[in-house]
């Protein structure tokens, strides 16, 4: 019988690919559908058809698996933020570990990948130090003040609770949202460009306490805003803000677009702190950093795991003194500065100038001297490097490392190479070009940065 588009099928789901869709078999084509797992059988609509597999939409859950639990979160089945929350804590890491030994030797070309157990999020609810939410209208036309439903380009489900962000956040969302509903507030319409409230962002130094609220909008402000804005800010205090930023977006057809930014009160920055415990090696005691977050800043969103995503490069570093190393898409430097304490000279390359001004600025204040920083594409600052390291860390978008900085990468003849990646699939192939110059995976130790979620970050070791 030939299949069509809309017709219901029902399967079992064998495993869980790599962006979180469930895996099942339908004459004899794989059919990849969302919000399963595996040991669950389904009714799914089909909605792609091709020659060796099929994409459906969930109708329904015949029959779960005995390892599903329920949801914690009441927005689960409309937000999808959390697409594993039905799913043991447990049963995630598994999951994540199987994604990436299934990468590695899939796409790496690796038998039986040196992947060790995921290192788990102590505490898998509320370890967010950054949300940010939209303003919007929800599918009535409702005002709203949260996240995008998924698929839907401008409705917005109204969250009154996230269990990825302290109660905290939360109350300071439905506050902020209460003031605005009350002034007759209306959110910015991207369909036509029009309106007022875009963004609210709520950052949280989970090391210091302090808390940073940035209120974007457009420049077309409604009466009375002073006061309202004054309201707010007095609101803020209350909980606890340490600083208040209002920032104007402004953006008009034939204008560049640009951002004006206003502190309303409290310190410029938020501060935060990361922390590494003492290793094994003799004589080596825990070490912590500082950093000062300006509002549009990058850091990584989960404090905790972010300490053990560095630990793992530094027991990787530690196994041998380094002369020189070469920190790649440097971001804000922080691998870096933790590294420079175990080499004589650190070297980062950074595209993003802000990231990179934001990285020297970080070094100077921890009293980091021997590492420096290069703005630049990192192909073409390469060419120009002089140096010859003897250990390379990479730090690569999702998307991983181009061909050609591969192949400069081994012209450098490092004895190792670390590899952070947030992308399995890039990694697994990076490191199979990387072997046709002599390097083989060592360690690939996977951090679970986003628990709930399919994401999973990998520490990988390259040895010459």
């Amino acid at each position: 019988m030939q299949l069509k588009r809309g017709q219901i099928i029902e399967f079992d789901i064998d495993s869980i690919a790599f962006g979180g869709q469930g895996v099942g078999r339908y004459e004899g084509r794989a059919v990849f559908v969302n919000g399963v797992m595996g040991g669950d059988r389904v009714r799914a609509s089909l909605r792609r058809i091709k020659e060796k597999f099929m994409e459906a939409e969930l109708v329904e859950v015949v029959r779960g698996s005995s390892d599903r639990v329920a949801p914690r979160c009441e927005y689960f089945d409309r937000c999808g933020g959390c697409s594993f929350q039905f799913m043991p804590y447990e049963k995630q890491l598994e999951i994540k570990k199987q994604q990436v030994v299934d990468a590695f030797e899939r796409i790496g070309g690796v038998v039986s990948p040196p992947v060790e157990d995921v290192v788990a999020c102590e505490e898998p609810y509320y370890y967010r130090n950054k949300m940010e939410f939209s303003f919007g209208y929800d599918g009535e036309m409702n005002f709203a003040l949260g996240m995008h439903l998924p698929g839907r380009r401008y409705d917005i489900l109204n969250l009154e609770n996230c269990y990825l962000m302290s109660e905290k956040s939360a109350e300071i969302l439905n506050f902020v949202r209460g003031v605005c509903v009350r002034n007759g507030w209306l959110p910015f319409k991207f369909s036509v460009g029009e309106g007022f409230l875009r963004l609210l962002t709520v950052r949280e130094g989970k090391r210091t306490g302090e808390l940073m609220v940035v209120m974007a909008t457009s420049d077309d402000l409604p009466e009375g805003f002073d006061s309202g804005l004054e309201e707010i800010a007095d609101g803020l205090r209350e909980f606890g803000v340490t600083s208040f930023y209002w920032s104007q977006i402004i953006s008009k057809r034939g204008v560049p677009r640009r951002v004006k930014e206003q502190l309303v009160f409290g310190k410029k920055f938020l501060s935060e702190v990361l922390r590494l415990e003492a290793t094994a090696t003799a004589g080596q005691g825990g070490d912590e950093l500082k950093f000062e977050i300006l509002p549009q800043a990058f850091f990584q969103v989960n404090t905790y795991q972010a300490e053990k995503l560095y630990a793992e490069v530094i027991k990787m570093v530690e196994a041998g003194h380094h002369k020189t190393v070469f920190d790649l898409y440097c971001g804000t430097g922080t691998i870096g500065m933790f590294v420079a304490k175990h080499a004589e000279q650190v070297w980062g390359i950074e595209l993003v100038e802000d990231a990179v001004r934001a990285a020297r600025e970080n070094a100077s204040k921890n009293a980091v001297f021997n590492i420096d920083f290069f703005v630049g594409d990192v192909d073409k600052v390469l060419h120009n490097l002089r140096e010859r390291p003897d250990l390379i860390i990479v730090d690569p978008p999702r998307a991983g490392i181009a061909k050609k900085v591969v192949a400069k990468l081994s012209e450098f003849g490092a004895n190792e190479i670390i590899y952070v990646s947030c992308n399995p699939a890039t990694l697994a192939r990076d490191c199979a070009l990387l072997r046709e110059y002599g390097y083989r995976v060592e360690k690939i130790v996977p951090v679970d940065m986003f628990p709930h979620t399919y994401h999973i970050e990998n520490v990988c070791l390259l040895k010459r």
